[in-house]
């Protein structure tokens, strides 16, 4: 018997991000969608510690200005712990002190706090995010042997280079997770045949996106570009040189471009409710992706892409993010020349051939989600 929407108490364990952020990701958008059928959210955000003073992704900033290390509620039915612990595991990019640090990175779960742990009887599923969180999956299962366990694949480990032991910790301890959510087919390989795996692509706020009626644009011929995850600034400044009657709208605190134009406006990390109508009345939408190992499965799982899709942008891409979606003009990274005739071509694509009927909600794919057939009751 499946757990009704009002009574699940769900976990998100994550790397990356924060139970309130002013750029929303699937992790808000899926705790929207719980909370809205009355279940309640707890995020626990891992990856801060002393090592994260020296570390440049804002992470260190944001989270000293919040309660730390105890439980914060946020709004109804929406609590965060931000645990600060005395070290968290980093890459080190060196295969040596890589090796060195794995024992003393393995020890990461043992550092949970007590908070944390009194709550876990409570849960009904536990959700752990791609990074790492599956450090410590093995001791959640211990304390939580009622919660059904998701693995929420949203990146491959390799491919935002983590510390090589989260990846054995993931392999290892493969027996944990009663479900292993994928965002991209491209990733099934990446697990055992035996695993349980459910392919199940973002939802997106279709609510918000239909809502919206007025035009931010000033002017005609407008490309977007959401998000930094890999951001290929090159892309973006040989589109801005190469179409100086086009206008560049980038969203993300980190994509920047390199060469400041007119016509690039850079908004920076801005509210998700903001980025929608210039989303919507975009021209074309860019997904300049940075060529990275084991990056193909961002064709299917990039949120920004099926944002894209379903406002039926034409989208301009590289070759290698391409796959599975008709309204991608791809490009070839570093080809100046074959970026130059992606984005021509995505000025006269028809715009009214690309498909929307599959695109989720996120009530719906939180729906297939956690009453998936897989995610059997435990006692």
């Amino acid at each position: 018997m499946m757990t009704s929407p009002a009574k699940r108490r769900v976990l998100i364990v994550t790397g990356h991000h924060f139970a309130e952020a002013p750029r929303k990701v699937d992790l808000h958008f899926l705790a929207d969608a719980l909370r809205a059928g009355g279940g309640h959210v707890d995020f626990l955000a891992c990856r801060l510690s002393f090592i994260s003073r020296f570390l440049k992704d804002g992470r260190f900033d944001h989270a000293r200005q919040r309660p730390r290390n105890r439980w914060n509620r946020i709004a109804e039915g929406l609590e965060e712990f931000l645990w600060s612990a005395p070290f968290h595991p980093v890459n080190l990019k060196s295969p040596l002190l890589n090796r060195l640090t794995t024992p003393f990175f393995r020890l990461y779960d043992r550092l949970l706090p007590k908070a944390v742990m009194a709550r876990m009887a409570g849960y009904t599923h536990i959700l752990i995010e791609s990074g790492p969180p599956p450090l410590l999956v093995h001791r959640l299962r211990h304390a939580a042997p009622q919660a059904r366990i998701i693995y929420h694949a949203a990146d491959r480990l390799r491919t935002i280079h983590v510390h090589p032991c989260i990846e054995t910790a993931l392999r290892d301890g493969i027996g944990d997770y009663d479900l292993i959510h994928i965002m991209a087919d491209a990733m099934r390989a990446d697990f055992p045949a035996d695993a349980p795996i459910l392919y199940l692509p973002h939802g997106i706020a279709k609510e918000t996106f239909d809502r919206a009626k007025v035009s931010p644009y000033v002017a005609p011929r407008n490309a977007v570009s959401v998000g930094d995850m890999l951001f290929d600034a090159q892309v973006v400044d040989t589109l801005a040189a190469g179409n100086p009657d086009w206008t560049f709208h980038l969203f993300g605190k980190k994509a920047v471009p390199s060469v400041p134009r007119a016509n690039i406006v850079v908004h920076g990390e801005v509210a998700f409710e903001t980025i929608v109508p210039f989303i919507k009345f975009a021209d074309v939408g860019l997904a300049p992706y940075r060529q990275s190992e084991g990056a193909d499965y961002l064709s299917q799982s990039s949120l920004k892409m099926i944002q894209y899709s379903y406002c039926r942008l034409p989208i301009v891409a590289p070759a290698f993010a391409a796959a599975g979606r008709n309204n991608v003009c791809a490009y070839d990274p570093g080809d100046a020349a074959s970026t130059v005739a992606a984005f021509r071509r995505a000025q006269t694509f028809d715009r009214e051939t690309i498909e929307t009927a599959g695109i989720l909600s996120w009530e719906e794919s939180v729906r297939r989600l956690f009453d998936h057939e897989g995610l059997k009751e435990r006692n």
